[in-house]
């Protein structure tokens, strides 16, 4: 288990991936949001749970470990891919 001061991952929680410590927010949600113009203040206002501290800290991580969150990114388009492939019930 990873623990960081603002990012963990813990088995049973978005997989195992990165969130910010103490919630379930994944880190790739701040990545995503980040890589769709927002900044750090942007952020404050879309995630009021999240303190500005940990805003930056989950992007700093991101700076430092790109991988890991890059593969969870990965990992939740395929998923999001298979529900959107699946017949709706009539």
């Amino acid at each position: 288990m990873l623990v960081e001061r603002f990012v963990s991952e813990t088995p049973g929680i978005n997989g195992g991936y990165p969130v910010v410590a103490g919630t379930r927010t994944p880190i790739r949600t701040l990545v995503e949001f980040v890589r769709q113009g927002a900044d750090e203040a942007e952020l404050a206002r879309l995630l009021p749970h999240l303190m500005p501290e940990a805003i930056h800290g989950a992007l700093d991580y991101y700076a430092r470990c790109p991988a890991r969150v890059d593969e969870d990114i990965e990992r939740n388009a395929r998923a999001w891919a298979e529900l959107q492939s699946r017949p709706w019930p009539a």
